[in-house]
């Protein structure tokens, strides 16, 4: 997927690479640092997905959105903005996500997920199988169904991966773990991933909320504004 960063401030411009880098699937296709940068690349490059701040110089981001969609209408956009005046025109313009900074990896990475879904929804690439999570213990590498995966919780310095009948441990953050997940896999908690597929009911605890799966007796956490997300999701 070819990612067009469109940001006036050097050190989010720096950030946001960083993240993007850090994923297989997605490259840099331009850094535009006003609006109207903004257009000459998307109109030379053809971007899949543009991250955009609003509050830019020349031109802001939604207007050069907007005259964006005029001759890239497949162009998916993620705002990353500073400022919460624009979400209803953000809604206007179809964006996938409106995200306010600081700018939250996890979020971040799942706002490119749904928008590289739209993407092959619509056609516009062949979506690549995933099939397995690779993760290292010691000097092994081992391949875990996503099928099979419940959900995963990071613990003690440690990442657990629950599957219905064994439990890995692997020492890889979970923000490296989210990158070989498919969108079925929620982020609900900065501790937890959740296979949203195999969700079978949520309870309010005190401040948070449990997620149960059927058949198996743990429980994962999921924050209070994740809520949503996940019914929107179950409800698809």
């Amino acid at each position: 997927m070819k990612v067009l960063i469109a940001e006036d401030d050097a050190s989010s411009r720096k950030l946001l690479k960083l993240f993007i880098d850090s994923l297989p699937d997605y490259h840099i296709a331009g850094e535009a640092k006003n609006g109207e940068e903004l257009i000459q690349y998307a109109a030379s490059e053809k971007p899949d997905i543009a991250l955009v701040d609003i509050g830019m110089p020349l031109l802001n981001g939604m207007e050069a959105v907007k005259a964006c969609k005029e001759f890239q209408p497949s162009m998916q956009v993620i705002f990353i903005t500073g400022h919460d005046d624009y979400a209803l025109e953000a809604f206007e313009v179809k964006a996938v996500d409106y995200i306010m900074k600081p700018i939250e990896r996890n979020r971040l990475y799942g706002a490119l997920d749904r928008a590289a879904q739209v993407i092959y929804s619509q056609g516009e690439r062949v979506q690549p199988a995933k099939k397995d999570l690779k993760i290292k213990q010691q000097r092994n590498i081992i391949f875990i169904p996503l099928d099979d995966i419940l959900f995963i919780e990071r613990m003690d310095r440690k990442s657990v991966i629950h599957t219905k009948n064994k439990s890995y441990e692997t020492n890889e953050p979970l923000a490296s773990l989210e990158v070989a997940l498919d969108s079925r896999f929620q982020a609900s908690h900065r501790s937890y991933i959740i296979n949203a597929e195999h969700l079978v009911r949520i309870e309010a605890a005190g401040q948070m909320y449990k997620a149960y799966f059927k058949d198996y007796g743990e429980t994962a956490k999921i924050s209070k504004h994740k809520v949503d997300e996940l019914q929107r999701y179950k409800a698809l």
